[in-house]
């Protein structure tokens, strides 16, 4: 109920699929999650419990808190910062991964060009401090009811963004129970890590 969240099944699904963005990695990878609006760090301890034999070491970002002091007493082996990832400075560290989970949902107040604008340099932001990629949702536009306080997120408009300021290598799934989708953006260099044969070095040049 802190976190907005409709229930805990839907948390879960959610973090289900945030989580695909490694997928790839070996199940005992070494590996860096940063988890942006990061709650009182649940998906902590979704990530404990799905990706035990993995080592991963995750940290977060609230502005808000008394969420980042309660994920400190929940979590005292993790590392978690009071910071607001808009602003300049406060994006200096560098992770492999970076996650934000339910962040862009509710507008509130704000207009529709003020929230795009939000989510712009937050995304831009989070994929400079991400070594090799960032997953993120949005509620889907494709609802049978709106509300005036969410944000519908326009998924053309998200999508040329991402391919023009971002990466070409992505994907979107909107196959889930949610009205919302979840986007994953890989770094190029990252990629080509994937495929290295010599067929497909002509895609990453």
């Amino acid at each position: 109920m802190a976190v907005s969240s409709e229930s805990l099944a839907h948390k879960e699904l959610r973090f289900r699929e945030i989580c695909r963005l490694f997928q790839d990695e070996d199940a005992k990878s070494n590996f860096s999650v940063h988890d942006v609006g990061m709650g009182l760090s649940d998906l902590y301890h979704f990530i404990s419990t799905h990706f035990p034999y993995s080592n991963i070491n995750y940290s977060g970002s609230d502005i808000l808190e008394e969420f980042v002091e309660a994920s400190k007493e929940r979590f005292p082996n993790s590392t978690f910062f009071h910071r607001d990832l808009t602003e300049e400075g406060n994006t200096t560290d560098t992770y492999d991964y970076v996650v934000l989970s339910g962040v862009f949902h509710q507008r509130r107040t704000s207009t529709i060009p003020e929230w795009e604008s939000f989510w712009q340099t937050l995304l831009l932001n989070c994929w400079n401090m991400s070594r090799k990629g960032i997953a993120f949702n949005f509620v889907s536009p494709f609802v049978d009811y709106y509300q005036d306080n969410i944000y519908y997120c326009n998924i053309y408009k998200l999508i040329d963004f991402v391919v023009s300021r971002m990466s070409r290598y992505f994907t979107v799934n909107h196959n889930y129970a949610l009205y919302e989708f979840t986007i994953l953006v890989y770094k190029p260099e990252y990629t080509r890590e994937l495929f290295p044969q010599d067929e497909f070095a002509k895609y990453f040049r």
